[in-house]
């Protein structure tokens, strides 16, 4: 919506091979937003009761249109790369037409919304010394006030 066309995205995600929620997410993102997504997973993970060679691999690259051009598998030392295509990007984002949802979408329908919603709190780990519990104790307390706020 102002100007982007790539958006990196580094992640920390559990690989597998089936869609994901959050691999929706992405090529919903592309799409909407007519931007290519470059999503990087880490190569590992310590200190979590999650297996450190879990997050290996799902590495991708999805182009504006929300087609994965290109995707890692499993395994140490897993790259995915794909040519961006900045021009037919920015032609169709000139171009009238049921595929150019740039153009089509009523943000302002939600301006007023977002700008008095407050969900996740702002600056979390401003303080510095972050534990893991920290994460899950945040999101219980926005759960709850979600739920007071009855929007969940």
């Amino acid at each position: 919506m102002r100007g982007a066309e790539i958006l990196l995205h580094p992640t920390s995600e559990i690989y597998q091979r089936n869609i994901t929620p959050k691999d929706a997410a992405k090529i919903s993102r592309s799409v909407e937003n007519m931007i290519y997504v470059i999503s990087t997973n880490t190569a590992g993970i310590v200190n979590s009761y999650i297996p450190s060679d879990s997050v290996d691999g799902g590495s991708k690259i999805i182009d504006y249109r929300g087609i994965v051009v290109a995707e890692t598998g499993a395994g140490e030392s897993m790259a995915a790369f794909a040519d961006i295509n900045l021009a037919g990007l920015r032609g169709d984002h000139q171009r009238p037409g049921l595929n150019n949802l740039l153009s089509r979408q009523r943000f302002e329908i939600y301006a007023q919304s977002y700008l008095n919603s407050q969900f996740y709190p702002p600056n979390t780990m401003a303080d510095g010394n972050i534990e893991r519990k920290h994460f899950i104790q945040t999101q219980k307390q926005t759960i709850e006030r979600l739920t007071t706020l009855g929007i969940i």
